[in-house]
């Protein structure tokens, strides 16, 4: 049976794409990329891809479901740091602020891991401040 290779996929991801063409009517099969066996005693499992070929007849209409498929992912991605540039800002702004403030006293040099740390929890609190505010109503009611 002649195959073609549509979609690389690394194992997390393995079982839905295979899932997604079987639910389609295609004919799925999986591969080993043969540099996959070396990235994965040396690299780790990160760079290990596996290979999903289906019939010559299919891969047109498989390839056009899993383009689909890719563009829905990259969207709720592109939706997801949309969110964040917001509190990114903000959090980048704040540090500042507070880094100008710790050079006027004139005990810049001794905080800088200070600056580290308060970005990463103003971050952490400006993008998880809606859940926060939820959270805090939520437990005020009870």
């Amino acid at each position: 049976m002649d195959v073609v290779v549509v979609y690389r996929a690394n194992p997390e991801s393995l079982q839905k794409v295979l899932g997604l063409l079987r639910k389609e009517g295609f004919n799925p099969t999986t591969l080993e990329n043969p540099g996959s066996a070396d990235a994965l005693h040396g690299g780790g499992r990160a760079t290990y891809v596996i290979s999903i070929a289906v019939p010559r007849s299919e891969a047109a209409g498989a390839e056009s479901i899993l383009r689909k498929w890719d563009k829905a992912r990259q969207s709720e991605v592109n939706k997801m740091t949309g969110k964040l540039a917001g509190p990114f800002l903000f959090s980048v702004m704040a540090v500042g602020v507070l880094a100008l403030v710790l050079l006027l006293l004139g005990i810049l040099w001794d905080a800088v891991a200070l600056l580290a740390v308060a970005w990463i929890t103003v971050f952490a609190l400006a993008a998880n401040a809606e859940k926060i505010k939820l959270k805090t109503k939520g437990s005020k009611r009870r």
